[in-house]
């Protein structure tokens, strides 16, 4: 069955209109639903801006590149549509040598799809401004979920979104040279299973990493668990002002296998309230990347690292315009609470104490589990204020450790 655009018309078509103008949406287009099997890559070239490209529940067969662009007004929206066990729909492709789609356009909004490509990225953003990328499934996909590094990219935001069996970085977000122009960037509210990350030459293994000059990216209320390397990595700005840094915040990481839980390679950079378990490389690592030297403007602020291996939280030199503030450790009695920490006027008020066995256990029972969004609403919100006991914490976590 070919699939046909909707079009409101007459009295419909009005009150669309007005209900769009009350809810500050963008200008409404066609609809144009793809059944599963069918060929949606011509539909493609036909969209404009404030058109909807819907897939129907089921599985859609074929790599291709999007370019295309809505307007900042009216976008252009690929959506799907889900099942009745609240299933997206799920793209594929299952050859070697391609990714399944490459974006090169603007004003997009992806969202509730699922992705899956086994040899290869599900997305690679080339140049590309204000891109939102929402509620999809990333599914065991070879060479990572989304990479931005081969081309400049502004205004792309990836929200609630969940990464399961990539056997790569699942986020890679720049160039490693810093090369690129990368701003505006969000992540917020995703899930990342690391588990199946798979040791391999030249392959640390990050959950997202952001690349040189990567410029005020946000990170925030993510849930990244089993990394093979860091859970998140950020590298700084060359010459870069405190508004050009990075800030990683009320993310809860757990169980980075061969890195810390969170690196800070380079400055600028901002870490706070981030909960940060049971890493078996350590847990908050302020890091000369490289010996770049650029540890400047670096600010660890109100976070938990507990029952890391072999610290809670090291810091490396030199150092210019750091700040530790209010900081927790509950360490592992063959563990270092805070390893190197400077003594000067920005570092306070940072406390230490011997995990209990209660917590511990807590933790132990985390590793691997993967919970869902409506869990972590909820611990997102209350990491704000971070628990301010050992207890409060295992009070907190027992939603994770209790859902199936």
């Amino acid at each position: 069955m070919n699939p046909k655009p909707y079009r409101c018309s007459g009295l419909a078509c009005g009150l669309l209109a007005l209900t769009v103008c009350l809810v500050g949406s963008a200008t409404a287009g066609n609809v144009i639903e793809v059944e599963p099997g069918e060929d949606y890559r011509p539909l493609l070239d036909e969209l404009e801006p404030g058109d909807e490209l819907v897939f129907l529940p089921g599985e859609h067969e074929g790599h291709t590149v999007l370019t295309i662009s809505g307007t900042e007004d009216a976008p252009i929206t690929i959506r799907g549509v889900l099942d009745e066990d609240g299933n997206p729909p799920e793209l594929r492709v299952m050859e070697r040598g391609h990714n399944l789609w490459r974006i090169r356009g603007s004003h997009l909004v992806i969202r509730d799809l699922g992705f899956h490509a086994p040899h290869a990225y599900a997305i690679r953003v080339d140049e590309a401004n204000d891109i939102t990328i929402e509620n999809c499934v990333f599914r065991d996909c070879g060479s990572g979920d989304l990479s931005a590094n081969s081309g400049d990219v502004h205004g792309l935001r990836i929200r609630g979104c969940t990464s399961i069996g990539a056997r790569r970085t699942p986020y890679y977000i720049g160039q490693h040279q810093g090369e690129l122009d990368i701003t505006g960037f969000e992540f917020e509210r995703n899930v990342i299973d690391g588990s199946q990350i798979e040791p391999a030459p030249n392959t640390v293994g990050y959950a997202i990493q952001l690349k040189l000059n990567v410029r005020a990216g946000v990170i925030r209320e993510n849930y990244i668990t089993g990394a093979l390397g860091p859970g998140i990595m950020v590298y700084g700005v060359e010459e870069g002002e405190p508004e050009d840094g990075s800030r990683i915040e009320r993310n809860i990481v757990i169980g980075s296998r061969q890195n810390p839980g969170i690196i800070m390679g380079a400055g600028p950079a901002t870490a706070i309230h981030n909960l940060v378990l049971g890493c078996e490389s350590g847990g908050v690592s302020v890091f000369n990347y490289n010996q770049w030297d650029m540890l400047d403007h670096i600010r660890v602020e109100g976070n938990i690292a507990a029952v890391n291996r072999p610290y809670d939280y090291s810091v490396a030199r030199p150092l210019t315009n750091f700040q530790a503030v209010d900081n927790v450790a509950w360490t592992l009695p063959d563990a270092d609470a805070f390893r190197n920490l400077p003594e000067e006027n920005g570092v306070r008020g940072n406390e230490s104490s011997e995990a209990s066995s209660a917590l511990a256990e807590s933790v132990e029972r985390l590793q691997g589990r993967v919970p869902s969004h409506e869990t972590l609403g909820p611990i997102w919100e209350s990491l704000g204020e971070p628990p301010e006991t050992q207890d409060a914490l295992i009070a907190l976590l027992e939603p994770l450790l209790n859902a199936e």
